[in-house]
């Protein structure tokens, strides 16, 4: 039976969702073809049918998980003006974020598996880091672009750094000072 192309580009939609949040949940080690397929509701076929292996699959699910983080900086910027590093820092370092591994931010979810994965998956992910913080250094204050960079790359270690350290706390108190801490400082970072 053929499927139609509309089909088709469903069936790896749902196997790319599927995949980005156990890699996010599980990491690329704590999870195989078997149970990325059964998370999408297809087969190991159809599976195979869309990527060649889950190196493959991971590779496209790291690198459009920082498309997404470049994208929604760009709506912020355009929702907020002026504001939009405080509404975003807000989020990036809410619940959704903190408390749900699978809506965790690509930066800091894949940047550990990035670091030991093939030169493909890095320079891929490269790619697209890049573009955050092109994203990230456009929305801030300044004439010197060189600064603009400068400052925006601290922010993403503040944001990765961040939420890895706010997610390992259990204490809600601890998160909440810790969290506080991690706004301030990307507050003073932009400036």
């Amino acid at each position: 039976m053929r499927y139609s192309a509309e089909h088709k580009a469903q069936t790896r939609k749902k196997i790319l969702d599927a995949a980005a949040r156990r890699f996010r949940a599980e990491g690329y080690e704590g999870v195989g073809i078997d149970g990325l397929a059964k998370a999408a509701g297809v087969t190991n076929g159809a599976f195979y049918a869309h990527f060649g292996s889950k190196a493959d699959a991971f590779r496209e699910v790291a690198a459009d998980g920082l498309a997404d983080l470049r994208a929604g900086i760009e709506r912020c910027r355009a929702e907020y003006g002026d504001k939009w590093l405080a509404h975003f820092t807000r989020f990036y370092f809410g619940p959704l974020k903190l408390d749900d591994p699978e809506n965790l931010c690509a930066l800091p979810s894949f940047g550990p598996e990035i670091a030991r994965a093939p030169a493909e998956t890095r320079a891929a992910f490269e790619v697209e880091l890049q573009g955050v913080a092109a994203a990230l250094a456009d929305g801030l204050d300044g004439d010197d672009a060189a600064r603009r960079e400068s400052k925006a790359w601290t922010i993403l270690a503040l944001f990765a750094g961040g939420v890895t350290l706010a997610r390992s706390v259990t204490d809600p108190n601890l998160r909440a000072g810790v969290v506080s801490a991690l706004e301030k400082a990307v507050a003073a970072a932009s400036a």
